[in-house]
């Protein structure tokens, strides 16, 4: 049985459909995060990519899809990993040049970002929250096997790969409520800062384990490994700057080979 798409996307798929946003982009989203064809067919009434979605992608999807169903047999709730539950490191040299070559060629491809959930919110009206510049696979790719073993390491597991976004700039007055990640496929995760241009220090706000709250703050080139589907995050405080450039890479235990 296909898994039903919950209302918080449904709600996203209408806000981009009302904003003309490319019906493949949507599709793909949807698959990318883990949603079956027969749901996606559901509510966009079988529409068909013009674009072919690359078999390598659709390998990959698969892949999570089973090591997420092997995870859910062993598992009935998400175990904890490490004594905190996050921590700070260095983004490793070569990628991070790879990275800021990539988004400063690119700033002119922005385009608006519209993220389920209403997680992200400007206290400033009707300002637009956060802009968005996609990544191509390759890449994605690249920053994934770049801090694997650093991420393995820290979490004393083996860790396969999901899913990496594309560069979110959140912009003045934004804020992001406090939240815990999807728990199919996004357990391990990373926040990568690129970039930003702030009056003032932005701190990502984090529980560990035990509850207790931590403000973490993050320069470009640094990134914070966290127990992303169990640890509740957010920025409950309005982004004061031009904007704030991050990276979301996650990971989850591998299962199956």
């Amino acid at each position: 049985m296909a898994k039903k798409i919950p209302q918080v996307w449904l709600d996203w798929i209408l806000e981009n459909v009302s904003l003309g946003v490319n019906l493949d982009d949507i599709y793909y989203t949807l698959v990318q995060n883990g949603f079956d064809k027969e749901a996606i067919d559901s509510v966009l009434n079988n529409y068909q990519p013009k674009k072919k979605l690359d078999d390598s992608l659709l390998d990959k999807d698969k892949l999570i899809k089973k090591n997420v169903k092997e995870f859910k047999k062993r598992f009935n709730e998400i175990p904890t990993y490490t004594e905190v539950g996050f921590t700070k490191e260095k983004l490793p040299e070569e990628i991070s040049k790879k990275i800021n070559k990539f988004y400063q060629s690119n700033l002119a491809n922005k385009k608006e970002e519209k993220v389920a959930g209403g997680y992200i919110q400007n206290v400033k009206g009707d300002k637009e929250s956060s802009i968005t510049i996609e990544l191509p696979e390759k890449l994605r790719d690249e920053i994934h096997s770049s801090i694997q073993g650093l991420i393995e390491d820290w979490s004393g597991m083996k860790l396969m790969p999901t899913y990496v976004y594309g560069v979110r700039m959140y912009l003045d007055g934004a804020i992001l409520n406090s939240h815990k990640d999807r728990e199919e496929t996004h357990i391990i995760g990373t926040i990568i800062n690129i970039d930003q241009k702030v009056n003032s220090d932005w701190y990502l706000e984090i529980e560990d384990h035990k509850k207790n709250l931590h403000k973490v703050l993050l320069e470009p080139g640094e990134m914070i490994f966290y127990e992303s589907a169990t640890l509740k995050h957010g920025r409950p405080k309005p982004l004061s700057g031009e904007y704030y450039s991050n990276i979301f890479c996650h990971y989850m235990p591998k299962m199956v080979s």
